[in-house]
C-alpha cells in the first residue's frame, strides 16, 4: 500500500483535530454566514462520515478484478476542488446543535486512532462490503482511504475558511 496515503490520511485527520481545538466553545459553535455550518458542524460530519470505517476495513472483502486504487484520482479532483458546492448525504449530515468541544474533538481523536490502526494492519485491495445504496459501493477498501483523506482534506478547508469569519 502507498505510504504516500497513509501519511496524507494522518495528517489530514490530525489537521482536523489541529484546527477544531483552535476554537472557542463559542466560535466553534457559531454560524458564519447564511446557509454554513459551523466549524462544530463540519466537524460532526467529518465523525459521521468517519465513525465505523476502522471495522469496514478490517472484514474480509471480496478481491478487486482491478488496480485497489483506480478511483484514487478521481476522489482527489472531485474533493480537491474548492470551486465545486456539495451535497452532502442524508446519512451523515450533522445534527442542528450546539456541541461540546471536548466531546467532538475526543469523538475525532479516537476514530482517527481506530482508522489509522485499521489502514496499516489490513489488506485494503478487496471490495469495501458496503450497502448498496451506499454512495461509495464497489470501491475498495484503499479507494475508501483515499475518499476519507480527500473528503476530510477538503473539510479541513472550509474550516479554516470559518476561522477567517468568526
Amino acid at each position: 500500500m502507498p505510504q504516500q496515503i497513509v501519511n496524507q490520511l494522518e495528517t489530514a485527520l490530525g489537521e482536523t483535530i489541529t484546527l477544531l481545538s483552535g476554537f472557542d466553545e463559542k466560535d466553534l459553535n457559531t454560524v458564519p454566514f447564511e446557509g454554513s455550518w459551523t466549524a462544530a458542524q463540519v466537524g460532526r460530519h467529518l465523525f459521521k462520515s468517519q465513525d465505523g470505517i476502522d471495522t469496514l476495513l478490517a472484514a474480509a472483502t471480496p478481491a478487486a478484478d482491478r488496480a485497489p486504487d483506480a478511483r484514487a484520482e478521481e476522489f482527489k479532483k472531485i474533493f480537491l476542488d474548492f470551486s465545486t458546492k456539495m451535497k452532502s448525504p442524508d446519512f451523515i449530515l450533522p445534527e442542528n446543535k450546539e456541541f461540546d468541544k471536548e466531546r467532538l474533538i475526543q469523538s475525532l481523536t479516537d476514530t482517527k486512532e481506530k482508522m489509522v490502526e485499521a489502514v496499516q494492519e489490513n489488506d485494503l485491495t478487496g471490495i469495501a462490503l458496503l450497502p448498496d445504496a451506499h454512495p461509495l459501493k464497489g470501491s475498495t477498501k484503499l479507494e475508501i482511504v483515499y475518499f476519507v483523506t480527500y473528503h476530510t482534506m477538503r473539510h479541513n478547508h472550509q474550516i479554516k475558511k470559518i476561522r477567517e469569519v468568526v
